[in-house]
């Protein structure tokens, strides 16, 4: 049975979020939540902003959301657009996260390679590119008052695995 839940901008939050600890960005014990024993992934759908801002508070976090773009004839390859909302009070983390999503996501093959070895064989997902689409200037938010905000915008095209029929498998 097909799993339509799968989400291929999932993978993406993964990646970056292993990318930002090894980088010194993000130490993950800064979100760790004594309430629940586990550590909150600053990386957030833009559906659960409400739900997280008590784990957040003070502390720089993402926020994304997606956006699909149309098919062309090449049906198997999907487009979407991502959208990284960096919130921060300091203007120099929210250069850091910029910086950095610029330098691991510009240079489209090999962000996609990137990505997909560190997915591994398993999943069901394929990134043949991504780039930078867009990135705005930063501004102090309108939505999460105190901080900093700004967005960036990356493309992706990525194929799922299909059965013969063309269908997800």
């Amino acid at each position: 049975m097909t799993n339509y839940k799968l989400d291929a901008v999932n993978e993406i939050r993964k990646f970056l979020w292993a990318e930002f600890q090894e980088a010194g960005i993000f130490d993950e014990t800064d979100y760790y939540a004594d309430n629940i024993n586990e550590t909150i992934v600053p990386i957030i759908p833009v559906q659960q902003l409400p739900e997280m801002n008590q784990f957040l508070n003070g502390k720089k976090h993402i926020v994304y959301d997606k956006t699909g773009m149309s098919y062309d004839d090449t049906w198997l390859i999907c487009n979407e657009q991502v959208m990284f909302t960096l919130y921060a009070v300091d203007i120099s983390e929210i250069n850091e996260m910029r910086n950095f999503i610029v330098d691991l996501f510009r240079r489209s093959d090999e962000s996609a390679r990137d990505i997909n070895n560190f997915m591994g064989n398993a999943s069901k997902f394929r990134f043949h590119t991504i780039y930078m689409g867009d990135i705005s200037p930063t501004s102090p938010s309108e939505e999460v008052l105190g901080f900093l905000s700004t967005d960036i915008v990356i493309e992706i095209k990525y194929s799922r695995d299909v059965s013969v029929s063309g269908r997800y498998s």
